[in-house]
């Protein structure tokens, strides 16, 4: 998208923050531009994991792997969840039974 971005300090190495807000922006235009900053890093991150696969450099057990895995499936339902538009309501409303007239 080419927007601007602010650099961040962190442990003496140069991170890059958040792309800076564009003035007038909407919450649409806010939405796609941080969440395809946030979307890019997390595709980073996750594609790092693949590294840990190099059976040359580490050694790992299946039971590691699906822990990791099943960590990282269950955080993306939780955060996949709270996108869904309507929230089913818990349980049953209250009642003490038939009404009386």
């Amino acid at each position: 998208m080419g927007d601007i971005t602010e650099k961040a300090v962190v442990n003496n190495e140069v991170q890059e923050a958040e792309p800076v807000a564009k003035a007038d922006e909407t919450k649409a235009e806010k939405f796609v531009r941080i969440g395809e900053y946030r979307m890019n890093k997390a595709i980073e991150a996750i594609g790092r994991l693949e590294n840990l696969a190099n059976r040359s450099a580490y050694e790992y057990t299946q039971e590691q792997v699906e822990a990791m895995f099943s960590v990282l499936e269950k955080r993306v339902a939780d955060i996949k969840e709270k996108f869904t538009a309507v929230k089913q309501k818990e349980g049953i409303p209250f009642s003490f039974g038939s009404k009386t007239e």
